[in-house]
């Protein structure tokens, strides 16, 4: 009896571990693997800088490269909400805090909606799906959006 015990038991803890060990919010993963939609059929992009409520149209395939290219660098850990996101980031010093609503367009198209809040954290709204994943971004890339943004509302 007493070694049928053991094995439910190791049988327990080994099943606890592994789930341990594959949870979700301890990985790290690149943008380009999570494939939330194909970079290469991407034909538009309107970029809304939430602070100052300004909006561009992006069409030029390269420099829609240039602002997908970015999401590239970005190391993301998936987080169960927004506030979580922000609570783990206490020790970053916040020097600025640009949010950006990006929609993106497949052959006109809604593909779904990123919503970037600096180097902090992403959320990506697609049409095809319900959930809402929320990612904490990791590292702290160097946003080439800013300047993207800036040239195209100055065009």
């Amino acid at each position: 009896m007493k070694k049928i015990y053991i094995i439910i038991f190791s049988l327990l803890a080994i099943f606890a571990l592994s789930n341990l060990i594959y949870f979700p919010g301890f990985k790290v993963w690149a943008f380009d693997d999570l494939t939330l939609f194909d970079k290469q059929k991407i034909t538009s992009l309107t970029i809304t800088n939430n602070e100052d409520k300004e909006k561009v149209e992006i069409s030029d395939p390269a420099e829609i490269q240039k602002v997908l290219s970015d999401f590239s660098k970005m190391e993301l850990r998936k987080m169960k909400s927004e506030s979580d996101a922000n609570d783990a980031d206490t020790n970053r010093v916040k020097e600025t805090n640009h949010t950006y609503t990006i929609d993106v367009k497949e052959n006109n198209k809604d593909v779904g909606t990123i919503y970037l809040a600096d180097t902090r954290y992403m959320k990506f709204y697609s049409k095809s799906s319900d959930e809402i994943p929320v990612y904490k971004i990791e590292n702290n890339p160097d946003l080439a959006i800013h300047e993207v943004f800036n040239s195209a509302k100055n065009k």
